[in-house]
């Protein structure tokens, strides 16, 4: 079959609209039955590779894992791209996955498609209308399909322009999503929009994307004129809308803005889906079972999270922001852990700011209740300018706090955490009414054992408590020792917030800190803040949550060691309740904005087959903590007075892909954390990616598979994801049928081994 370009004058309109390829037949032009385009494979499966266990086997947008490193997407240097966690969430036409690895299949709603199709030969992509104000900026634009830069398919929408002067203009492509009758989403279920986009050259204009669904619109490429630098991801969950008149809407929308005078830019669009979020993402872990914590998102709740590995989120906003979070990552991610935000010791004085989290109404304390606030030194305490801490110790005030929290909660739809923020057991060590700490400290665990037991009790809630003051005020006694005044309140604590674990941003003095890893003269006394104490309450209690929260000043001489060193960290004592955000604070140079997360939490160990040991000391000293991983090695010295040595059992990979021999004795500096690592990484490519096929023929497909990793895989699992209308007529070696995927489990595949395996199908 010969497919010939087709002209507007030269085939009906409505022959056009149905994107049908046409063929001369005697002299007369006629439509036949769609062909199916085997592109089509590689945006069908939409799959998250879970790397945390078994076989690494690596397959993103941002390439392998060599192919990462030499893009230098390691590097944390401020002149390099970071690997955004969306490139996990990928669209292929093949699935490798290890042995114990899980994905699952997004249900395939809809595709406004690889955008490559335009029979009319006037650049545009023949789905999408134009408009343009005023009309003759549509004639300064150029438009074309790009098949040279391009993200999948056979070419992506490109428009630019470079104007000399002309009054403000815009310009705006919009095209109507048409779901699949079987599978069409009800009015209120959520969607996720996904495209790619690139820009750059933009000099007095500013581009957008956006969704309109029913009578709203959200933005999933906000109006800019940043350059990518190369092509991006974005995700958006939309919920679906009617219009007040009943009609369903829903379309996406590229637009430009030029300013008045000299203007240019470039933009490219590609590969706009919308996917069904009926069918949840299995694993939620990195490629070393670290998973995500969120910590007060910064945007609205239909933002970014869906490209996040995230099994927790702390929420500040007001009850509506948490159901709408709840509503968004519930569909996506059955077991994400979505946790109201609460300051504990404060009433805040910004109405603005407190929603949900003031839990004692300022203004009627400020005017009713005067007393109520803690007094040092005959004054208030006012904290950052923000909050002023109360007295705790007073049962009116515990009661305000429990009926304002039972309010808010029930309404919420009862979670099973709730964060307090700012649990401060040393600010009335000089208060009035308190002579001492201890006497203080008594107060705030009299008042977390009121409100928590009643939690408890009547919503089945437990409290998360920000240990940032004296992570020790939780610790059982050591050689004997008295308990912590803390341990009183275990029963209703559902687990610890470590903020600054590890690493802590001064930002006022533009550095980041490491404590001191504690000595025996400190140790059970829960006042003195240490390391050790962290690696204790990080690991003591198991059962409970552990969100680590290092932080760090961004752009300095000793920032990529600092951030090993928390990440490393975050390796050694991480278990299976634990979760990580990593944060910049203040500082210059790179940032890890929301959904950005430095390199080092990709390498990809596989998951640990032990918990930590302590070479050269103990855990009261301190010493060289060793922990094995099923593709490596985590060595962490938290030690601030003591360097170590250690030498590595078998061929290796560091931190900067450097190839470290076996028997080599690598040096260990005080507060500095290192990983070696080796593992498989498994490509694949499909072959012929592109054919056309009519009904009743057969298309025999080849897929070869190679590890270019540094270990052999073994049971590699290779799934190929069959759309409908094929039907599975043979493969070679033998393959199975599930779920509509041809599967092969491949024993054995060395060092730059490789394979093929072959399957045909039949286009019904």
């Amino acid at each position: 079959m010969v497919n010939i370009p087709v002209n507007r004058s030269w085939v009906s309109e409505s022959i056009r609209r149905r994107n049908r390829p046409c063929i001369i037949s005697r002299g007369r032009f006629q439509s036949q039955p769609n062909p199916l385009n085997l592109s089509t494979l590689a945006r069908i499966a939409i799959a998250y590779l879970g790397l945390n266990y078994g076989t690494f086997a690596f397959v993103s947008r941002c390439g392998t894992i060599n192919e990462i490193i030499k893009k230098g997407l390691w590097n944390t240097s401020a002149e390099v791209p970071m690997l955004r966690i969306s490139s996990l969430i990928v669209a292929l036409s093949t699935v490798v996955l290890g042995s114990a690895q899980q994905s699952a299949q997004l249900d395939f709603f809809a595709t406004v498609g690889e955008l490559e199709m335009d029979y009319d030969r006037d650049g545009i992509q023949d789905s999408f209308g134009v408009s343009a104000e005023p009309p003759v900026f549509r004639e300064q634009v150029n438009f074309r399909i790009n098949s040279s830069d391009k993200v999948s398919g056979a070419g992506s929408q490109e428009i630019s322009f470079s104007r000399e002067s002309n009054m403000e203009s815009w310009l705006t492509l919009y095209r109507g999503i048409n779901f699949d009758a079987a599978l069409a989403p009800v009015a209120g279920e959520i969607v996720l929009v996904r495209l790619s986009y690139y820009a750059e050259d933009f000099n007095n204009a500013r581009y957008w994307i956006s969704i309109y669904s029913g009578d709203s619109v959200f933005s999933i490429v906000p109006m800019t004129n940043t350059a990518t630098g190369g092509w991006q991801t974005r995700s958006l969950a939309v919920p679906i809308q009617v219009r007040a008149n009943g009609e369903r809407r829903f379309f996406v929308e590229i637009g430009i803005r030029a300013n008045p005078g000299p203007a240019q830019g470039l933009l490219r669009v590609d590969n706009i889906q919308v996917l069904s979020m009926r069918t949840v993402m299995r694993s939620n872990a990195l490629p070393n079972g670290l998973r995500i914590a969120i910590v007060n998102p910064q945007h609205d709740p239909y933002r970014d999270l869906n490209d996040i590995p995230v099994g927790i989120v702390i929420d500040s906003r007001s009850r509506s922001g948490l159901a709408g979070h709840a509503s968004v990552l519930g569909k996506h991610y059955v077991s994400t852990i979505i946790a109201p935000y609460v300051m504990f010791s404060g009433t805040i004085v910004a109405p603005y700011a407190r929603h949900n989290r003031d839990l004692y109404n300022y203004d009627d304390v400020n005017q009713n209740h005067p007393d109520w606030f803690l007094i040092v030194n005959g004054q208030r305490v006012l904290r950052d300018n923000a909050y002023y801490i109360m007295d705790v110790g007073r049962p009116e005030v515990r009661e305000r706090a429990w009926q304002s929290l039972r309010d808010f909660l029930s309404r919420a739809g009862r979670p099973r955490y709730v964060f307090f923020d700012d649990v401060d057991m040393r600010i009335g060590a000089n208060a009035a009414n308190y002579g001492n700490i201890n006497l203080w400290a008594q107060a705030v665990v009299d008042a977390l054992n009121y409100i928590g037991s009643r939690m408890r009790s009547e919503l089945g809630a437990t409290i998360i408590p920000n240990s940032a003051w004296s992570p020790a005020f939780w610790l059982r006694g050591m050689n004997g020792g008295p308990d912590a005044p803390g341990v009183a309140t275990l029963p209703n604590m559902g687990g610890f917030l470590i903020e600054h674990a590890f690493t802590h941003a001064r930002v006022s003095q533009n550095r980041t800190t490491v404590q001191n890893y504690g000595t025996t003269r400190d140790l059970n006394n829960w006042q003195v803040w240490t390391l050790r104490d962290q690696i204790r309450l990080a690991t003591e209690y198991p059962d409970k949550i552990i969100i680590l929260h290092p932080t760090y000043v961004p752009g300095l001489a000793d920032t990529q060691q600092r951030v090993r060193f928390a990440v490393a960290g975050c390796l050694i004592v991480q278990h299976e309740n634990t979760y990580v955000e990593i944060e910049p604070r203040g500082g210059s140079g790179l940032q890890y904005p929301e959904g950005y997360y430095p390199p080092e939490m990709f390498v990809p160990l596989g998951r640990w087959t032990e918990d930590f040991r302590i070479l050269n000391g103990d855990l009261i000293s301190g010493g060289l903590f060793v922990r094995n991983y099923e593709n490596g090695i985590v060595v962490w010295n938290p030690c601030h007075d003591r360097d170590f040595t250690f030498t590595l059992p078998r061929d290796l990979y560091d931190w900067d892909r450097n190839l470290i021999r076996a028997g080599t004795v690598v040096q260990i500096p005080r507060q500095t954390g290192h990983v070696f690592y080796s593992a498989p990484e498994i490509t694949v490519e499909l072959s012929p990616q592109n054919a056309q096929v009519l009904p009743g023929q057969t298309v025999q497909f080849t897929v070869t598979y190679r590890n270019r990793g540094t270990a052999p895989g073994t049971n590699v699992r290779v799934a190929v994801p069959l759309p409908q209308g094929m039907t599975l007529v043979g493969s070679n070696p033998t393959a199975r049928l599930e779920n509509g995927q041809v599967v092969w489990v491949v024993p054995n595949v060395p060092v730059g081994g490789q394979g093929t395996l072959q399957f045909t199908v039949r286009v019904e």
